[in-house]
């Protein structure tokens, strides 16, 4: 202890407590109401920004969703994606193998090449024949709509987005 403290001690030690003044009771009363109003009118604005940025961010979901059906509603239409029968599997898988085996036999000096095309239908109809609630998604990935979106419409619909990965090969 330094010698300040020291005396600040023995100065306090020495002070008869019942002779000091009592503290005013309206002054104090009011200081602790100035604390109580200033905290609640913070956490009211504190709140009410929160609450701001959580609507602009529910709108902002309303309109990512609605782009979604958009999206999806034009996927649909287009006759090429819509999904083949299960007749039709066989024939693509046959056609697939065709072309690899023509391709395989007229390069066999060259480095095997497959076009990226025959990959992705490859992978589509493994797919099909895997996990056929997957089909649309992947085929909104193969069309040109962002991964993480078609995420999250995986998960909005109940299923795994992790699998999308597994999938398509990433």
């Amino acid at each position: 202890m330094t010698l300040e403290e020291t005396m600040l001690n023995e100065e306090l030690g020495n002070v008869d407590l019942s002779k000091i003044t009592a503290l005013q009771h309206k002054r104090t009363i009011a200081f602790v109401n100035h604390f109580v109003l200033t905290n609640v009118q913070f956490m009211n604005n504190f709140m009410k920004k929160c609450e701001q940025h959580l609507m602009n961010f529910e709108r902002k979901l309303e309109k990512v969703n609605a782009a979604m059906v958009l999206l999806e509603t034009r996927l649909s239409s287009i006759p090429e994606l819509n999904t083949p029968t299960a007749t039709t599997q066989p024939d693509l898988i046959d056609s697939n193998l065709k072309t690899e085996e023509t391709q395989d036999s007229s390069s066999k000096e060259e480095p095997q090449q497959i076009d990226d095309s025959s990959k992705a239908t490859e992978t589509v109809v493994a797919t099909k024949q895997t996990r056929p609630e997957y089909d649309r998604f992947v085929k909104m990935v193969q069309v040109g709509v962002p991964l993480p979106a078609v995420k999250l419409k995986i998960s909005l619909e109940g299923l795994d987005p992790n699998v999308l990965d597994e999938i398509l090969g990433k």
